[in-house]
């Protein structure tokens, strides 16, 4: 249960706006029917920096360390793609750096909005090496898709959210990931559409993929269930 936030071709000078208005998600960003406001379970960002993979990371309110993400962002400048995401942790005493998204391996990155409540009946099929003992369902899912054979990191992604949604519980599988070559967003939900929302923007060469509209002078569309961008970076 999370707020995410995807810019391809970013760049710090034309969006920190953008991402200053995401920031603000911490307090004001959707939840779910009956559930406490804000997702102050921890944040996390991945970028590109010359080819390489940068992932930050923490299980503090990012309200609390915009600081550290801002001058990251400025050192950086550039990158083919900026994703940030902000927690709202569904498993108890999580609220950690060790659980905050997004998970990575290599040059690939994954972040995931929702829940895959039996993500143990995963398990047996992950032989990708690396997978914690205290992993929960993204991380599970993430290797899930790393244990895939074949195909591209998008290929690899349908066909383990073809497997949960045949055989698992789950309330969203809604996900962004890269492999710093192409940018990935994923929609569907199993429950709460007005929570589990994933709306898509283009303007001036970027991509945007967000929980929530951030700009109002962006033409935002809503992703259809089951919709799957690869956006070339």
């Amino acid at each position: 249960m999370c707020r995410v936030l995807g810019i391809s071709a970013f760049d710090w000078s034309r969006h920190r706006p953008m991402v200053e208005r995401f920031c603000q998600l911490v307090r004001t960003g959707v939840v779910m029917a009956g559930d406490p406001p804000g997702h102050e379970d921890g944040w996390g960002l991945a970028l590109y920096r010359h080819g390489e993979l940068v992932v930050e990371k923490s299980g503090l309110n990012l309200l609390e360390e915009t600081d550290r993400v801002f001058a990251l962002l400025e050192q950086t400048a550039q990158s083919p793609v900026l994703i940030l995401h902000l927690r709202k942790s569904a498993w108890k005493n999580t609220s950690n750096t060790r659980h905050a998204h997004p998970f990575h391996d290599g040059n690939t990155v994954f972040f995931h909005n929702g829940v895959v409540y039996d993500y143990e009946r995963l398990l047996p099929a992950i032989t990708h090496p690396g997978l914690e003992p205290d992993a929960r369902d993204t991380e599970v899912f993430f290797y899930h898709i790393l244990s895939q054979a074949g195909g591209d990191l998008g290929a690899r992604f349908l066909a383990s959210a073809a497997v949960i949604r045949q055989s698992h519980d789950f309330s969203a599988m809604n996900a962004l990931l890269s492999d710093g070559k192409k940018l990935y967003a994923y929609r569907e939900y199993g429950r709460e559409p007005d929570y589990y929302s994933l709306y898509r923007a283009v303007s001036d060469n970027s991509w945007y993929i967000s929980s929530e509209p951030l700009d109002d002078d962006l033409r935002w569309e809503m992703m259809a269930q089951g919709e799957f961008l690869a956006i070339d970076l």
